[in-house]
C-alpha cells in the first residue's frame, strides 16, 4: 500500500472540486452563449396589411408575412426618411 498523508488527500480533494467547478462554469457559459439573441443578424419587417412584425434574414429584399401571406418589400434603412 502506498503511504498517503492527509495533506495530499486534501489537496487532491480540493483539486478535483476545482476541476469539477471549472467544467460546470465552462458548460454554463457555452449554454448561455447559444441562447443569446442578436438582432443584427436579421431585419425587422412590418406587414402593411395586418401590421404584424417579424424578423427576416439579412440579405432578403422581399418576404411573406407569416400571418396573412402578404408579400412585404423590405426597405433599406438609409433610404428611410425620419420625421
Amino acid at each position: 500500500m502506498i503511504p498517503v498523508s492527509y495533506e495530499i488527500i486534501f489537496f487532491i480533494y480540493v483539486l478535483l472540486w476545482f476541476v469539477y467547478l471549472t467544467i460546470l462554469w465552462a458548460r454554463e457559459t457555452w449554454r448561455t452563449g447559444i441562447r443569446d439573441w442578436s438582432l443584427s443578424e436579421g431585419k425587422l419587417c412590418l406587414c402593411n396589411e395586418c401590421r404584424y412584425a417579424f424578423l427576416v434574414k439579412p440579405r432578403e429584399n422581399t418576404a411573406l408575412c407569416p400571418k396573412c401571406n402578404n408579400m412585404c418589400i423590405i426597405k433599406n434603412a438609409r433610404f428611410k426618411k425620419y420625421l
